[in-house]
């Protein structure tokens, strides 16, 4: 029950450690041989604490007592409430929580919240004695009860104490007793901290129960030790070298930041970030030093115990449930600190990531092969792993993969990247970190590795015509070099994709079908949509893709082969099958060919619609003048394949109107159907000519041919293919 004299100094040194480390909280697996879990987002502790409140603690001039009080009451101001954490603080004897004049005692203190905290600040201890040991077994009891539970996903029973204990002491030894209250829960943990320069019987520790065990003789000791204590449970980090009125500048996104402010009239008044915008204080809770005497008056406290007035703070929390505080720099706004500590838990997740090509890999089972790991810290806003970090500190790494480890050290930043190779059934993955102050943290994975191996026999060429009965493709799937069982065989679809030499859909259709082995098919060529002549020939590539369901989850394997389908079709399986369309053509041909000469004869393009009729006056008195003939087709002859085009031509004016019925003949000409009309006739010539009495059959005529009629008053003269303005001179342009 005895303690070293430097008390005083050594819990106030004790306080701020314990801020220090309680804010270094992980949000990832610590690996350790039992694996401590760091608070996670919606993960809750328990820590369940066995005070000795015996005399030695209050002795003349041993400010002890009050220092401890303090230190607790900064402690749970820092917890972690809004995730459900708890305190419950077991003094080794009776305490009233409402001062020296408190009648009602308690064996237990129970922090839930902020509100909580004053019962510390109030606790009076009216009769300190000795060390008795009960209280670790009902702590200890209580601790597994709530475990048991699922009311906190981790328990912690701290012991401190400064002396030996001389009641109730376990008949299996002190070190057996907590070795097996540790290990009676995988998510239960046990601290035991002697405290005294000449404190005895401390038990080693047993890590791989749960076990931790520490002695502090001395001031040094003390604080060292609380620190390891404090790291172990919350794994928060101290932001390093802080200087008031500094910027603090985060290069990873927190989910909370806290701060502790020391001095007679701190006051913290916001965190602001580089744009000024006022980051949400969740809380800020004073602390000081006790508000009683401490304890009563007994054999081991024999005047009232001297309390450290000193002791003055503020601890504020800063955090938005709904946000992260984003990385940048951020200013403090305090007054009147003596001492600023100020501590950050990281928005982060430790994790080893498997990649392949660089993509993730999803799912529980993979193909053998090669991947990479990726191992760092994730980023929980972005979800990426984070490439360099300051606060982060230099991670050392260690992977191990199915056994083989791989050491990849600090330097290479806070993210390393490492080619594995996946083989036989199984890939376990193990990724550790010491990062900061010997921080550990675990991630582990491990994946099913499916190889599905697959052969395809492929005929080098399959003739068009006799596809029907060409050698099939035969198609072997293998898990691992064994055949797929029958359930696999049965739950497996087998896809072929056929392209051509430059990537292009190749039309061709397969028959798949189940071979006569299990983990067999065939695949039989087919016309495209059972038409020859709907499927390609050439050179084919062959893609066969073979799925099956394997643990639960879709697995598949790709190979292609080349296979060339050979155009044996001749003339008359043309002629076959295209013999509709040709028909089809040739009768087109013969109807187009009956609008194109010589087939279809046409009238001479230059030919106009209103020929000029030059009238020339035999007689004085009378006017020359230019009149309008007519020429005019007959519009049925003009759609009518193979009948040559038909008109009519008016070369003369009234009275003396001469029409002639024209046919068109070819090379330019045309003939006059009704050449009686005109035979025999002197006052009609063309091109100087008149047409003998009684000629037979059509008179040949051009479009220049010059016909003149004459008559006692005027001679007429028409050229079919000219047409003249006023002044008499020919009309160019459009011909009408």
């Amino acid at each position: 029950m005895r303690m070293g004299q430097k008390m005083k100094r050594v819990c106030k040194s004790v306080l701020s450690v314990m801020l220090s480390v309680v804010m270094l909280m992980t949000v990832i697996l610590v690996s350790q041989p039992k694996e401590v879990q760091a608070a996670q987002a919606g993960k809750n502790r328990a820590i369940y604490v066995v005070f000795d409140n015996s005399g030695s603690m209050y002795k003349p001039g041993n400010m002890a007592w009050s220092q401890a009080t303090y230190a607790m009451e900064v402690f749970a101001a820092m917890m972690n409430f809004d995730s459900g954490d708890v305190m419950k603080v077991f003094p080794m004897h009776p305490v009233t929580v409402n001062g020296n004049a408190g009648t009602d005692r308690t064996t237990s203190i129970t922090v839930q919240s902020t509100d909580d905290i004053a019962q510390i600040h109030n606790m009076y201890t009216p009769d300190p004695e000795g060390t008795p040991y009960t209280q670790v077994n009902t702590a200890s009891a209580e601790l597994t009860a709530l475990l048991d539970s699922g009311a906190a996903q981790e328990g912690w029973l701290v012991v401190l104490t400064d002396g030996i204990f001389d009641s109730d002491v376990p008949a299996a030894g002190l070190q057996e007793d907590l070795k097996q209250k540790a290990a009676s829960r995988d998510n239960m943990y046990v601290q035991f901290l002697g405290m005294g320069s000449e404190v005895e019987n401390v038990p080693d520790s047993n890590e791989d129960a749960g076990l931790y065990a520490q002695k502090a003789g001395d001031s040094a000791a003390v604080i060292n030790e609380l620190a390891i204590v404090s790291n172990r449970i919350f794994k928060r980090n101290e932001y390093p070298g802080y200087k008031a009125g500094n910027p603090l500048k985060l290069d990873v996104p927190l989910s909370k930041l806290i701060v502790f402010a020391q001095g007679s009239n701190v006051d913290i008044k916001s965190l602001k970030n580089k744009e000024g915008g006022e980051v949400k204080m969740e809380n800020c809770y004073s602390v000081s030093c006790s508000s009683t005497d401490g304890a009563g008056q007994t054999s081991y406290v024999t005047q009232v115990p001297t309390k450290d007035t000193s002791l003055k703070g503020a601890v504020a929390v800063f955090a938005d449930p709904s946000s992260s505080i984003v990385e940048g720099e951020y200013t403090l706004n305090i007054e009147g600190a003596d001492s600023i500590q100020v501590y950050y838990e990281p928005n982060v997740e430790f994790g080893a990531e498997l990649q392949k090509g660089g993509k993730k890999v999803d799912g529980d089972t993979i193909e053998g092969g090669s991947y990479q790991v990726k191992v760092g810290f994730i980023d929980l806003l972005s979800g990426k792993f984070i490439k360099d970090s300051k606060l982060l500190g230099k991670p050392e790494y260690t992977l191990t993969v199915n056994g083989q480890e791989y050491g990849l050290g600090g330097n290479g930043g806070v993210t390393q990247t490492v080619d594995i190779q996946a083989d036989g059934d199984e890939l376990q993955l193990s990724a550790d970190v010491v990062y900061l102050n010997d921080y550990m943290d675990h991630a582990e994975k491990t994946y099913k590795v499916c190889t599905l191996d697959m052969e395809v026999q492929a005929p080098k060429s399959v003739a068009l015509k006799e596809i029907d009965n060409a050698e099939p493709l035969k198609i072997t799937a293998k898990k691992n070099g064994k055949p797929l069982t029958k359930e696999q065989w049965e739950n497996a679809t087998v896809e072929l994709g056929t392209v051509n030499e430059q990537g292009d859909t190749f039309a061709l259709d397969w028959d798949i079908q189940k071979g006569s082995e299990v983990s067999t098919w065939i695949a039989i060529p087919k016309y495209k949509d059972g038409k020859m002549f709907e499927t390609d020939t050439g050179k084919a590539e062959v893609t066969v893709d073979v799925s099956t369901e394997i643990d639960g989850n879709s697995y598949g394997k790709a190979q292609t082969v080349s296979m060339k389908i050979k155009d044996d079709r001749g003339v008359l399986d043309y002629l076959k099958h295209y013999w509709k369309q040709i028909a089809l053509g040739l009768l087109l041909l013969v109807l187009i060919l009956g609008y194109i000469p010589p087939f279809k004869k046409r009238f001479p393009r230059k030919m106009k619609s209103r020929p000029s009729i030059e009238c020339t006056a035999e007689k004085i008195g009378i006017r020359d003048s230019i009149v309008k003939g007519n020429f005019e087709k007959n519009k049925l002859s003009v759609f009518l394949p193979y009948k040559a085009e038909v008109g009519r031509l008016t070369f003369s004016p009234a009275p003396v109107k001469k029409t002639a019925r024209v046919k068109a003949a070819g090379g330019g000409s045309m003939m006059i159907l009704n050449t009686s009309t005109f035979a025999g006739k002197e006052d009609t010539t063309f091109n100087g000519m008149s047409i003998p009495d009684n000629y037979k059959g059509h008179y040949r005529i051009s479009a220049s041919t010059i016909i003149v009629v004459a008559t006692p008053e005027f001679t007429y003269t028409c050229i079919p293919n000219v047409q003249r303005t006023a002044d008499g001179s020919i009309k160019k342009g459009k011909r009408k």
